[in-house]
């Protein structure tokens, strides 16, 4: 899956926010890299715990930083799992992080192959 060719994922939006500035870009993408594997453990935790109001919590975060990289599919699960802890129901919570994993490694590549190929589209 190419997210750079999906209604998901707005490459130029991303170009834009930061003023073409790729090496911008490359630290926000490392911090971001850095960053989600405890917003991830985050939500995980929350479900184990059943826990809605550190779901809501745990998935708006996650929420922010996607939307700052234009990842729409992505920041929308982390809607449906915010949604869900403020709904205080867990249900489908397990199935939802497993696809918001996935959206998020493909995310994770194609962002590494954009600054790599100083790729816009």
């Amino acid at each position: 899956m190419n997210l750079l060719n999906s209604a998901g994922f707005d490459p130029q939006a991303l170009l834009d926010r930061v003023h073409g500035d790729l090496t911008l870009l490359r630290e926000l993408v490392d911090l971001f890299a850095t960053e989600v594997p405890g917003m991830l453990a985050g939500i995980e935790e929350a479900i184990q715990q059943g826990s809605p109001s550190e779901l809501e919590k745990a998935s708006h975060k996650i929420k922010g930083s996607l939307l700052q990289f234009s990842a729409h599919t992505a920041a929308n699960i982390a809607l449906q799992l915010e949604k869900n802890g403020q709904a205080g129901s867990m249900a489908e919570s397990g199935m939802l992080l497993k696809g918001l994993k996935k959206e998020i490694y493909v995310l994770h590549q194609t962002l590494r192959a954009m600054l790599q190929n100083g790729c816009t589209r």
